[in-house]
């Protein structure tokens, strides 16, 4: 099946203000490619229309008490949006909130004008900051500060609230900056539980000629974390970005599913610093520099630099993903013009590494791999083709670029988003380039004589404790028994999984898998490919190690 090149995310209009000041929607979308066909749509917010409108009737028609919502310490003390928002009526309003103060929000918080604020007193670092708790099961974004220059969010907390209302599919981020604007900030913020795509997107703009509208922009020393499930099409970005000439560094990032950071061209930019973790979830991809849109492929000038990715606790599919190839099928477009420099790769749960592949005028340089790569590829993709096996660089199609020599040229790098560490699917290839077969529909002996993948080669997996697994013949629905105790051939032909139908699946160094049967501890062999498969080894040579691949 061939990809299509999709729009990662729509822009839709943004939540009523508490004025009612009426938005507009400039309904643009930009292309991304997706993972295994699915559409995925890239949300953008719509810029608000009608800003001066906006402060003049909320100049007009709010009716607060006669002293001011602030304590007598001069913050403002826990409450709704609306105490929020009456603060932000003119350029370089400040919303300063009380330390501990906790916001529940029905509406979203808008800045209104440029060299707005929005902070806690004191500027804490910890679990002193002041909250900003969605609290509606309609509403997904808290803040929205798009086409405001020098608008600053800083040391709160702003809770998505996913946990107690769930994902609203195709919504926005939960923190939507940048737009038509330069020097806006968002520092040491906490950001957890989005309801949309992303915890922190910086909006770019209009993109004239590959450079966007957003300019010059900090993201430091935030914490992302819990952006999206693991489930299809309920991922989510930790960070979002589009702007150019932009500084992102020391923030953290865990357990985002879509991107760690995602990179959309934004040149000129810094990315550096910055420590990504897969603790709990599946992420697909680490830092990503797959975007063509909306920037026509410019990353001229956007470094990535200084940054760790672990894999410590879960799967992170392609650490960093360079190029539209290896998002997904069809791309005939390429990236040009970034620096990736500097960067380490950790942890046991590392899939793929450094992946280049639709990219020129790119360097790759002194970046440092300690991670230990796992998973398992699909049989087949949507180019036709099996991928490569994960490894920590690997390179496809790039040209006039700067690689470091620990690269691997020529390799299948096409739709890598299929990798899993534990497939529930599974098909085996014998050391004789054929896929074991439940042959005749599972009425004979499985047998490695078949050259593609269809349900007769397909095997549902059950994990046991440690090593063990069972193995189900999809084509029939049976269990793979090693027959009559292992002295004879494997076959699906059982109901019900006890002892016979019990394998150890071991790794070897190769990359490849291993059964051993635990009714007589005998390893499985393929035979070349003659025969049928039967567990009768007791030392694991070439005929007894099978490429397992994702169905």
């Amino acid at each position: 099946m061939k990809l299509r090149p999709l729009s990662r995310r729509s822009r839709e209009a943004a939540q009523g203000r508490d004025a009612g000041v009426r938005t507009a929607v400039s309904g643009r979308r930009e292309g991304r490619l997706g993972s295994a066909g699915a559409p995925r749509t890239r949300r953008r917010s719509a810029r608000v229309i009608g800003t001066v409108l906006g402060m003049v009737v909320t100049a007009l028609t709010w009716v607060g008490p006669a002293t001011s919502p602030a304590s007598a310490a001069g913050c403002i003390t826990s409450g709704t949006d609306a105490d929020i928002t009456a603060a932000l009526v003119g350029p370089g309003d400040v919303a300063e909130l009380c330390p501990g103060a906790v916001f529940n929000l029905s509406k979203t918080i808008y800045f209104t004008a440029a060299q707005q604020r929005i902070e806690t007193q004191g500027l804490p670092t910890d679990g002193t900051r002041a909250i900003l708790r969605v609290d509606s099961p309609t509403l997904a974004m808290a803040v929205f500060g798009h086409d405001q220059s020098g608008a600053v969010l800083q040391n709160v907390e702003v809770d998505g609230s996913l946990p107690q209302y769930g994902r609203i599919p195709n919504s926005d981020a939960l923190i939507e900056m940048g737009g038509n604007s330069t020097g806006q900030a968002v520092r040491d913020v906490y950001a957890h539980h989005t309801r949309g795509w992303s915890d922190l997107h910086l909006f770019g703009g209009d993109s004239t000629g590959g450079v966007p509208g957003c300019q010059q922009a900090t993201l430091s020393g935030n914490l992302l974390t819990d952006a999206g499930s693991d489930a299809q099409d309920t991922w989510a970005d930790g960070i979002s970005l589009d702007c150019g000439h932009t500084l992102v560094e020391n923030n953290t990032i865990r357990d985002a599913t879509d991107g760690g950071i995602v990179i959309f061209g934004a040149p000129g930019s810094t990315v550096r610093n910055n420590t990504i973790i897969a603790a709990t979830k599946v992420l697909l991809g680490g830092i990503n520099m797959v975007d063509y849109g909306p920037n026509g492929g410019n990353y001229t000038d956007t470094v990535v630099s200084g940054n760790t990715i672990d894999a410590a606790g879960s799967l992170i599919k392609i650490a960093v993903p360079m190029g539209p190839l290896p998002w997904g099928c069809g791309a005939t477009v390429v990236n040009y013009g970034a620096t990736v420099t500097g960067n380490t790769l950790k942890g046991a749960h590392m899939g793929y590494g450094f992946v280049a592949n639709g990219v020129r005028d790119w360097t790759v340089t002194g970046n440092t791999d300690s991670s230990t790569h796992v998973g398992h590829v699909k049989g087949s993709n949507c180019s036709g083709s099996i991928a490569s096996a994960p490894s920590g660089f690997q390179s496809a199609s790039v040209t006039n670029s700067t690689l470091q020599s620990d690269f691997t040229p020529n390799q299948s790098l096409t739709s890598l988003l299929g990798l899993t560490e534990r497939p529930t699917t599974v098909s085996f290839k014998a050391n004789n380039g054929k896929f074991v077969t439940a042959e005749n529909a599972g009425k004979d002996p499985l047998i490695a004589n078949r050259t593609q993948v269809g349900p007769w080669e397909a095997f549902d997996v059950t994990y046991l404790e440690g090593d063990q697994v069972q193995l189900r013949a999809q084509v029939n629905g049976l269990f793979v028994t090693a027959e009559n105790a292992g002295t004879e051939s494997l076959i699906a032909n059982r109901a019900v999984a006890k002892g016979w139908e019990t394998f150890r699946m071991i790794k070897n160094s190769n990359g490849t898998v291993s059964l051993i049967a635990t009714v007589n501890n005998m390893y499985v062999t393929s035979n070349n490919g003659t025969a049928p498969l039967i567990a009768d080894r007791p030392a694991n040579n070439g005929w007894e190690k099978f490429s397992l691949y994702a169905y």
